[in-house]
C-alpha cells in the first residue's frame, strides 16, 4: 500500500506501508498562476514581481490554453464517492437466518475443557424455559431426599450463597491446600429455614444441578426460571457482619438471582447457634448500597465502587419503580454483570449470566468466545440492534478482543444515541461480525486526484475567460496593423499594448476563473499520513487556498469548533497523548469540503457508513486484510448526512 504522508513532527517511524510525499493534481493553470502572483500583493516590490513572474509564465499559459488535452490530471467528474468493490463469502458460524448457515453445519461439539473434552454440546435451538425445577431436595417420610422426577407441586425455598464462603480442607497427596463445599453446613441451615417458613423444599445447586455435563450447563443457565419459581429466596451468609454481604454481592451470578427474586425482597439469613438462622427481610433496592456498589480491599475494609447508578437503575426496574428500555437494560446488566468477579468456566459466561435476563436463550456452544456468545444472544433477542450500535461506537481496540465489542464511545454518545443504518447478518468463527447494507466508500492514499468542481457563470468570468482566450488574438492583430503602412499603426500600437495588458493580467484572469464559491464538486475522500496547514491541503487540493475547506468541528476527538459559530478549528492534539501504536492521519472530503484529523494504528482505506447519531453518520474507518477478506475496524468519524446519498450500498462485508 503506498500512502502518502505529509512532512514534520508528526509523522511517526513507517508502518507496513510505503511512503510518498503529498501531491496533488490541481489544474495546471492554476498552479502556475498562483505561483506567478503569490497569495498577497501589498507593496509595489510585490506588484514588481507578480509581474516578472507572470512574464516567465506566459508561455506555459498559452500553451495550456492552446492545448488543453495535454494537462488533463487523474481526477473524474462523478456525482458519487468512490465505490469500494467487495463482497464476503464467509459462512457464519452463527448466522441470523439459518437458511446463511454453512450446508454441512454440525448441530453438536465437543467440550472445549478438560473436565468435558469427552462431552458433546448441542448448539442449535433454544433452551426451553422451566416451568418447575428439574430437582429438589424434599422433606419427605421424616427424612431429606433429592426428587428428580418432578412429582413434588409444592412451594420450595431458593438457597442463595458464595461458595467461596463456605470451604472446608480437603487435603490430598497431589494437593495438600485443596478446599471443598461444606455442603452439610449449608444443608443444616437450608432446613431449618424450609421448615421455618412453612414449606417442604428447597433448591440448592449442589443437589439440584445434573453432575455431568451437557446438563449441568443447562441447568446453571436455566436457574433463574427456578429463581422466579421459587416462594422466597434465602441468602445464606456465613457471619453477621457486612462484609459477608459485600462479598456475596460481588459473584457474577448473584445479580440475577436477587433481581428476579419474589416480590422484590429476599431473605438474608445469618447464623444463629442451635437454632434457625436470624433473617432480615431486605428489599432487593437495599442492596445496592448494602452490597452490589461496594468492594472489599485486600485489608478487608468496605469502600464504594463508583456504581451505585447502575445497580441502582437495575433494581429500580425489577421493582416497577420505573422501566428501562431494552436496550438500556442490556447495556446496564452487562456492565453491571462485567463488574463483578467469577471463575471463569465458559469463555461466554457473561452473554451466559445476561441470558438469563431476556426472553430468548440459544443453546451455549462452549467454542464462543465472550464476543460471540453477546452477539449470538444479540441475534436471537429483540435487543434493539445492540451488536449493531457497538460496531458504531469508537473506543480503544483492546488487545486480543473484536474492535466491535465497545461498551463507551470517545466521543460520548450512548448505545441508545446511535440509529443503526446496517444489520448483522451473523457472527464469523474468528469472533468478527458479517454486515449488510452499510454504504462503503474507497480512501485514496496514493495521492490527491483532480478535483472537478462546478462554479456559478458571472460576468467577472465571463470577462477573465475572454481577456484569457483573445490576448494572443490582440496581439497578433496589432503586430499585423503597425507592420502595415498607412494609419492602422496607431490602431496597432493599441491594440498591441491591450494584448500585453491582457497576457501580463493572464494569472489574474486565471485565478478569477477559477476562484470564487464551489457549487459542487466530484466527492472523493482522500488521506495522508500527519497533518498539514489547512491552507497548504487546499493548495495542494486546488492549485489555491481561497478558504474552500474548513476543518469539521465535531467530527472527532480532536475536532474544536469556533466559539459563536459551528465552524471548525484548529485541532487540539498532543502526539504524545495518542493511544498506543495509534499516528496521526488527515482525511480530506471534498464532497462536503471539509478536513478531519484522527488517528489509527493503520491507514484505513475503507469508510463504512453504519449509523446515525446527534444529526451527523457514524462511519467506520477500516483496513482491508487481505488475508480474511475483511475489514479490520481502525476508528469512528462522524461525518455529514448528505454523503449517504453519495455513496452506494454494499452487502456482506465481514468487520473485525
Amino acid at each position: 500500500m503506498i500512502v502518502q504522508a505529509a512532512p514534520g513532527p508528526n509523522t511517526q517511524p513507517q508502518g507496513q506501508w510505503r511512503r510518498r510525499r503529498v501531491s496533488g493534481n490541481a489544474p495546471t493553470l492554476l498552479r502556475v498562476s498562483s505561483w506567478a502572483i503569490g497569495n498577497q500583493l501589498e507593496s509595489v516590490e510585490d506588484f514588481a514581481l507578480a509581474i516578472g513572474r507572470s512574464i516567465l509564465v506566459l508561455p506555459i499559459i498559452m500553451f495550456v490554453v492552446a492545448y488543453p488535452m495535454f494537462t488533463i490530471g487523474s481526477g473524474r467528474d462523478s456525482e458519487k464517492y468512490t465505490r469500494f468493490p467487495h463482497k464476503c463469502y464467509e459462512y457464519p458460524k452463527h448466522a441470523l437466518n439459518q437458511l446463511d448457515a454453512a450446508p454441512n453445519a454440525s448441530q453438536w461439539i465437543k467440550g472445549q475443557r478438560k473436565d468435558d473434552g469427552d462431552k458433546t454440546y448441542i448448539t442449535k435451538g433454544e433452551q426451553s424455559r422451566l416451568l418447575r425445577p428439574r430437582a429438589l431436595v424434599v422433606f419427605c417420610n421424616n427424612a431429606w431426599e433429592v426428587v428428580e422426577d418432578g412429582s413434588f407441586s409444592g412451594p420450595y425455598v431458593f438457597i442463595s450463597f458464595a461458595a467461596a464462603q463456605y470451604q472446608k480442607p480437603a487435603p490430598t497427596d497431589e494437593n495438600p491446600e485443596k478446599t471443598e463445599l461444606d455442603k452439610d453446613a449449608i444443608d443444616r441451615r437450608a432446613r431449618k429455614l424450609t421448615l421455618h417458613h412453612g414449606m417442604e423444599a428447597y433448591w440448592a445447586d449442589f443437589h439440584c444441578r445434573a453432575e455431568q455435563q451437557p446438563e449441568a450447563t443447562d441447568d446453571v443457565h436455566r436457574f433463574c426460571d427456578v429463581t422466579r419459581g421459587a416462594e422466597m429466596v434465602c441468602v445464606v451468609l456465613p457471619d453477621h457482619s457486612p462484609q459477608a454481604l459485600v462479598f456475596f454481592g460481588q459473584r457474577l451470578w448473584c445479580l440475577p438471582e436477587i433481581l428476579l427474586a419474589r416480590d422484590h425482597k429476599v431473605n438474608v439469613c445469618t447464623p444463629n447457634k442451635d437454632d434457625v438462622d436470624m433473617i432480615e427481610k431486605v428489599d432487593i433496592m437495599e442492596f445496592t448500597h448494602r452490597s452490589w456498589a461496594r468492594r472489599l480491599t485486600p485489608s478487608n475494609e468496605i469502600i464504594h465502587d463508583g456504581n451505585n447508578e447502575m445497580f441502582r437503575l437495575l433494581a429500580e426496574h425489577y421493582t416497577g419503580s420505573l422501566t428501562l428500555t431494552r436496550l438500556e437494560l442490556i447495556q446496564i446488566s452487562l456492565e453491571a454483570l462485567k463488574s463483578r468477579q467469577f471463575t471463569e468456566f465458559q469463555r461466554g459466561d457473561i452473554a451466559y449470566a445476561l441470558m438469563t435476563l431476556l426472553t430468548k436463550r440459544p443453546r451455549m456452544d462452549p467454542s464462543d468466545t465472550e464476543e460471540q456468545a453477546l452477539a449470538r444472544l444479540s441475534l436471537a433477542n429483540d435487543s434493539d440492534s445492540i451488536v449493531e450500535r457497538m460496531a458504531c461506537m469508537d473506543g480503544i481496540r483492546i488487545k486480543g478482543k473484536p474492535a466491535w465489542f465497545n461498551l463507551e464511545d470517545d466521543m460520548g454518545a450512548k448505545m441508545w444515541d446511535i440509529q443503526p443504518l446496517c444489520q448483522v447478518a451473523g457472527v464469523c468463527y474468528d469472533g468478527s461480525l458479517i454486515l449488510d447494507g452499510a454504504h462503503a466508500i474507497s480512501i485514496r492514499w496514493k495521492d490527491i486526484p483532480r478535483i472537478c468542481s462546478t462554479r456559478r457563470l458571472s460576468w467577472k468570468k465571463l470577462g477573465a475567460n475572454y481577456a484569457l482566450r483573445s490576448g494572443p488574438l490582440w496581439l497578433i492583430v496589432g503586430i499585423a496593423c503597425v507592420a502595415a503602412q498607412g494609419s492602422t499603426r496607431a490602431l496597432g500600437a493599441f491594440f498591441l499594448v491591450l494584448a500585453i495588458v491582457l497576457l501580463l493580467t493572464a494569472p489574474f484572469s486565471v485565478k478569477v476563473l477559477h476562484g470564487g464559491k464551489v457549487w459542487g464538486s466530484s466527492p472523493w475522500l482522500i488521506g495522508f499520513e500527519g497533518t498539514l496547514p489547512i491552507e497548504e491541503i487546499e493548495h495542494l487540493t486546488f492549485g489555491n487556498a481561497i478558504g474552500r475547506l474548513q476543518y469539521t468541528p465535531s467530527s472527532g476527538p480532536y475536532c474544536t469548533g469556533k466559539a459563536r459559530e459551528r465552524i471548525g478549528s484548529e485541532p487540539q492534539y498532543n502526539v504524545a497523548d495518542l493511544p498506543q501504536g495509534h499516528r496521526l492521519f488527515t482525511l480530506i472530503d471534498t464532497g462536503t469540503m471539509s478536513v478531519t484529523v484522527f488517528s489509527a494504528e493503520r491507514p484505513p482505506s475503507v469508510a463504512l457508513l453504519a449509523g446515525k447519531e446527534g444529526g451527523m453518520l457514524r462511519t467506520i474507518l477500516c483496513s482491508y486484510e487481505r488475508s480474511t477478506n475483511g475489514l479490520r475496524k481502525e476508528c469512528v468519524l462522524r461525518m455529514e448526512t448528505p454523503m449517504w446519498d453519495l455513496s452506494d450500498a454494499i452487502g456482506w462485508v465481514k468487520l473485525t
